[in-house]
């Protein structure tokens, strides 16, 4: 028995508690498997559907290329893909765009592409109009994904996994028969197609816990998992504590210092490097709301605490860039944006709007009061932060009305992205989405 077995056994009593359905988790703690369990007719030997895992998979092929000098971060992705791009040639944001945009999810485009059109899933990326400059904000874009598996196997003829095989994964006994799901042009999923077995995603990960070393072998180049695993763009207009703490190169920064590999449905490897832990699950939480966060708490409730570390949120921030400042003239929006003027100085916000000038003052930690939201009778809060560059403000509505609306102000030589998520009163209408603009 482990010294953390007590701990894991307390972890599945608390999952079964919240009735989630799990259908395996192991834990790799100082380089032994220290618990592991099953629920039919889930097994050791199971290939399961790991989903956006699948992503971290890919980052470690990109690591691959890096290494071998076949691409560079700074490479734009239109480079490479000239067969794809419109007759007329790419939009220039989609030009601009380059391989370290895509890996930290900071493209041209506001969703997955291939979603969004008809036909060839790569080609879609390079065709479907852009939302907003690309290297700005955080927007979840699985196409990104799949074309970086694409490209992965234009240069290197072979499919990605059996790249990422030759590579890095024979070396750690990855098992013969986990493959990736393939788009109907025959190009892997690398966003979302892994079938593999969960010792498979255990073994993967401890590699990543160890910086791309296994055995005295650096597998994939140090530096680059260096970066991939640390917090290289905020995510603090997501909705789930652990998915607003950061994001690397598809790779998510949970409430406390680590990384994770995160699939949807509760396909998880949860990593802490300054205990030496993986906890790697897989299950179906899919219909679900509080599945995942009840995983992630169950673990923080009952093993965390075994490890002796700090339960306060790792404060490690992406690197720095100015805070953006100044008149900017907005374009390319729905909701009728003429100009933006984010002060730091004074903690306030202008926008210009058809209907004149709205005004959003804040303060940090609770905010500042005192004032109605734009164009409704109904008092605010709004709090603001300043996170590498980013403006993050939050404006919440206190009075009979009750929700809010996250703006993430992110600047770009002289000009700003900027996105938007609000809940569904209808005076937040005119806060969703993307807005671009330039500084005078």
């Amino acid at each position: 028995m482990t010294e953390l077995a007590p701990a894991a056994a307390e972890f599945e009593r608390r999952l079964a508690a919240r009735r989630v359905r799990i259908h395996g988790y192991l834990m790799i703690f100082r380089g032994e498997l220290a618990a592991e369990r099953y629920w039919p007719p889930f097994g050791p030997e199971t290939n399961h559907r790991m989903y956006s895992v699948t992503k971290s998979f890919t980052a470690l092929a990109a690591g691959l290329l890096v290494g071998e000098g076949r691409i560079g971060l700074r490479d734009p992705i239109c480079k490479y893909f000239s067969d794809k791009l419109p007759p007329a040639g790419p939009h220039p944001w989609c030009a601009e765009m380059t391989i370290e945009d895509m890996l930290t999810m900071r493209t041209c485009h506001g969703g997955t592409t291939y979603k969004r059109c008809d036909g060839d899933w790569v080609e879609s990326f390079f065709r479907v109009t852009p939302d907003h400059i690309p290297g700005t904000v955080f927007a979840y874009d699985t196409s990104s994904s799949h074309v970086l598996a694409a490209l992965a196997e234009r240069l290197t003829g072979m499919d990605m996994l059996d790249y990422l095989r030759r590579g890095a994964l024979d070396a750690l006994g990855f098992s013969k028969g986990a493959y990736i799901l393939k788009d109907p042009a025959g190009v892997s999923q690398g966003g979302t197609g892994l079938m593999c077995t969960l010792r498979d995603v255990g073994r993967a990960a401890y590699l990543c816990l160890h910086g791309g070393t296994a055995r005295g072998r650096e597998l994939i180049p140090a530096d680059f998992m260096g970066r991939a695993t640390s917090n290289m763009v905020p995510t603090d207009l997501h909705m789930s504590l652990d998915e607003r703490n950061g994001y690397g190169y598809f790779f998510w920064r949970p409430r406390v210092p680590g990384f994770v590999m995160y699939g949807i449905g509760g396909q998880l490897a949860l990593c802490f490097p300054e205990a030496d832990l993986c906890l790697v699950t897989m299950g179906d939480t899919l219909g679900d709301p509080a599945g995942l966060r009840s995983i992630y708490d169950s673990f923080y409730e009952t093993v965390w605490p075994c490890l002796g570390l700090t339960e306060a949120v790792h404060e490690q921030e992406p690197p720095h860039i100015a805070p953006p400042s100044g008149h900017y003239t907005l374009f390319d929006n729905d909701a009728g944006w003429t100009w933006a003027e984010p002060d730091p100085d004074r903690r306030e916000v202008r926008l210009g709007t058809p209907e004149g000038t709205v005004t959003l003052s804040y303060g940090e930690n609770d905010g500042v009061g005192g004032r109605t939201f734009p164009g409704t009778p109904y008092p605010c809060q709004c709090r603001g932060e300043l996170k590498a560059g980013h403006l993050i403000l939050h404006c919440y509505v206190t009075g009979e009305e009750q929700g809010h609306v996250s703006m993430d102000f992110a600047p770009k030589d002289t000009r700003l992205s900027i996105r938007m998520t609000a809940t569904d009163e209808p005076f937040f209408k005119k806060f969703r989405g993307f807005v671009s603009g330039i500084r005078e």
